[in-house]
Formats: structure tokens, C-alpha cells, sequence
């Protein structure tokens, strides 16, 4: 029962909906006042969509130039490290050379320290013992 109610209403509620649409438009389509104010909305929609294009235009615009820099920032950023890659590249090259070549000294170092060993150690009968 209560779906039934439900219905009933339902319809008359669309029926006086669908009432005052209708009246409406014969007040706009049949009336000289009815026909003024549809040009006034029609003006007024007219400019609201002229005033609509020109912001989609402005953003679009907007947008064009925060692409273009944000392309440019990226561009500089690649380059800043490219040049502290290569920078850093170098630096790198170079702090090897210097270990390597400490390597080579702390080598040499090495062999002298364990030839002077051997000689003062490694005797037989007062005689150093070959290596």
C-alpha cells in the first residue's frame, strides 16, 4: 500500500512539474513579455559564453606558458648536471691518480721494508740467506 501511495505521488508531483514548465513556456513563447525576457536570456547567455571563452582562452594561454617553463627549468637542470657530472667525473679521475699513486709509494715502501727484514734477519751463519 504504501508503494502504491508512493506512486500516486510521485505522479503528481511530475504532473505539476510538467504543469509549470508548460506554463512557463507558453508565458515566454506566447506573451510579448515572455518574448522579451527569452532575449534577455538569450543576450545574457550569449555573453556569459562569450565571457566563458575568453577565460578557457586566458587558461589555455596560462598553460601554454607554464609549459614553456617548465621546459626551460628542465632543460636547466639537465644541463647543471651534466656540467657537475662531468665536474664531479674529473674529480673523481683525479683522487684515484693521487691513490693509486700512494698505493704505488706505500708499495714500494713495502718491498724495501721486507728486503731490510730479510737482511737483518734471515742469517745463516752470518751470512744473509738470498730471497
Amino acid at each position: 500500500m504504501t508503494n502504491e501511495n508512493n506512486k500516486a505521488g510521485n505522479f503528481w508531483f511530475g504532473f505539476f512539474i510538467g504543469g509549470l514548465v508548460g506554463a512557463f513556456t507558453i508565458f515566454l513563447l506566447g506573451t510579448k513579455e515572455g518574448k522579451k525576457l527569452a532575449e534577455k536570456l538569450r543576450e545574457k547567455g550569449e555573453l556569459y559564453e562569450e565571457e566563458l571563452e575568453e577565460k578557457v582562452a586566458g587558461l589555455q594561454k596560462k598553460g601554454e606558458e607554464f609549459l614553456s617553463e617548465a621546459n626551460q627549468v628542465k632543460d636547466k637542470i639537465i644541463r647543471e648536471f651534466e656540467e657537475k657530472k662531468k665536474e664531479t667525473t674529473e674529480e673523481l679521475v683525479n683522487k684515484m691518480d693521487e691513490t693509486f699513486s700512494r698505493i704505488e709509494e706505500l708499495q714500494k715502501k713495502g718491498m724495501e721494508l721486507t728486503e731490510d727484514v730479510h737482511k737483518r734477519h734471515f742469517k745463516k751463519d752470518g751470512k744473509t740467506l738470498a730471497s
